[in-house]
């Protein structure tokens, strides 16, 4: 496989969507593969939430490499590996098939992008909703749910809990703000962690936002409960305003089902994107009901919360995202993506 290939493959997968603008993985190209390598830090066994995040992102990653592969005529076969003693997360082996139906969502690739804007109708029609099912059917272990009546309600509930806990607890308050690039101007883009533009925040809100990253500002004000307020606007007004609201869930072991959550989330992603809608994810309710470190995860009683209520919700199954989905203007930043080359291992990684 020639190196243009490889490195095409390669940039479609750096497309996939990640929690903060950047993957936890390096490239390593080989004579008819390319083998993901963890980056050091998610190697040494990070924060179970941030792992959790890292797995989602790299089930879309590999699945967006596997739709560029099929346009370039290529077959591909994913082996995954347990990350442990530094070995690969993943390796994705290539062979030539020209004549093997080529899947239209890669088009949707370079399209994709996360849109924080408020959403409105109308709603999703009958087709629109056929063409999403079909894209995130294929992955075994990965289940769409559309939220509807009391389901969305509950939803609902527990996303601004959730929300609103982002902004009570030190460290998720630290892990949210670490990833918004406050040396950036609103009308900026970058292309590494968050400009603070993409967030699509009402002018008026801006002068109070910056100043909420100081967690000694923060903490006496989540006293008096403006936590809650945050959570509102954060969480529950964009996702009650949104014509559709769903979630990806899986019936597997939760780091086999991040995984194939994540490749079912970008499939349906690509396919909303080639229908002209606007999506989001909305993480923290899924991921905060995860075993963490005590003084980096959410508190006993939302963990206790959040479990109760997506059992009922969707029972058997483990949430891995949730999303929100409609018609909106396009946003007003798009974030880029840093070069391909920084995601190529070195000569000295790739000998060690």
């Amino acid at each position: 496989m020639k190196r243009e290939t490889q490195l095409d493959i390669a940039h479609a997968g750096i497309l996939a969507p990640s929690a903060d603008n950047d993957h936890v993985f390096r490239f390593e190209f080989l004579d008819a593969s390319i083998r993901l390598w963890p980056i050091a830090e998610f190697a040494a066994n990070p924060e179970p939430l941030r792992r959790m995040l890292g797995l989602v992102a790299l089930g879309a990653v590999v699945e967006n490499m596997q739709l560029r592969a099929g346009e370039l005529g290529f077959s591909s076969q994913t082996q995954w590996f347990p990350n442990d003693a530094g070995g690969p997360l993943a390796q994705v082996n290539f062979e030539v098939a020209p004549t093997e139906p080529v899947d239209e969502l890669a088009q949707g690739i370079p399209q994709r992008h996360t849109n924080r804007r408020m959403y409105h109708g109308p709603a999703l029609d009958a087709n629109e909703t056929r063409l999403l099912d079909a894209a995130a059917a294929p992955i075994e272990g990965a289940h769409l749910m559309w939220l509807q009546g009391a389901a969305r309600k509950r939803a609902l509930g527990l996303i601004w809990r959730a929300e609103s806990e982002r902004f009570l607890r030190k460290a998720l308050h630290e892990d949210l703000f670490s990833s918004v690039r406050f040396d950036l101007s609103w009308s900026e883009t970058a292309d590494r962690a968050l400009p603070p533009g993409s967030l699509e925040i009402e002018p008026l809100m801006r002068p109070m936002f910056k100043p909420l990253r100081h967690w000694a500002l923060m903490r006496p004000l989540s006293w008096i409960g403006v936590h809650r307020l945050i959570g509102l606007r954060a969480g529950w007004l964009p996702a009650w305003q949104a014509p559709a609201l769903g979630a990806i869930t899986t019936s597997l072991p939760i780091e086999q089902g991040a995984v194939a959550g994540g490749a079912a989330l970008e499939r349906l992603w690509l396919r909303a994107s080639l229908l002209g809608l606007a999506m989001q994810p909305l993480a923290a309710s899924a991921v905060l009901m995860q075993p963490s470190n005590a003084e980096h995860g959410a508190s006993e009683s939302l963990k206790s919360a959040l479990a109760e209520g997506w059992a009922d919700i969707a029972p058997g199954k483990t949430p891995v995202m949730v999303f929100r989905m409609g018609h909106a203007a396009l946003p007003t930043i798009i974030s880029g993506r840093r070069p391909i080359n920084d995601y190529l291992m070195t000569t000295q990684q790739a000998t060690r």
